[in-house]
């Protein structure tokens, strides 16, 4: 995998409660999410990532999926069957919204460096982007295999 310096990722914060770093962290969302989409054959799609407050993302929640509730991270396709676009228009996949805090809390937990949290939700959401979900035993043991071998590569480009 190579990463495309021209990768049309954007990257919004928003109350996320971040103070520093932002900088860095918008450069390796862009690097991680360049990557995956490489390796799953959509090199140079675009994204919106918005890094954002447990407030944010619960009022996002609520909007959208009728949860009353916080999480790590949601996902908003641009169309229902990723069919559609054509990897070769570099099309937009849609975008990704990240609480910072409660995946800082949940890296935590996992003992999990906020890093690797990260990488991991930003995978999980592009896969989701792309069609594929969780929602069965059968769907999520192939899309847990799916994000481990994807950041396994991520991990062999350093």
């Amino acid at each position: 995998m190579t990463s495309r310096s021209s990768s049309p990722i954007t990257v919004v914060f928003e109350s996320s409660g971040l103070r520093t770093g932002r900088a860095d962290l918008a450069r390796r969302t862009r690097r991680v999410l360049g990557l995956a989409c490489e390796e799953v054959g959509w090199p140079g799609a675009g994204v919106a990532v918005l890094y954002c407050s447990d407030e944010r993302i619960r009022e996002l929640n609520r909007q959208f999926r009728d949860l009353d509730e916080p999480t790590d991270i949601l996902s908003f396709p641009t169309v229902d069957d990723p069919g559609q676009l054509n990897p070769a228009e570099q099309p937009y996949l849609g975008d990704l919204a990240i609480a910072i805090p409660y995946t800082t809390r949940h890296a935590r937990q996992q003992g999990r460096t906020l890093t690797e949290e990260i990488d991991l939700l930003l995978v999980h959401g592009l896969l989701h982007l792309l069609g594929w979900d969780h929602a069965t035993p059968g769907d999520k043991k192939r899309m847990w295999a799916e994000q481990e071998r994807l950041l396994g590569r991520m991990k062999d480009e350093g």
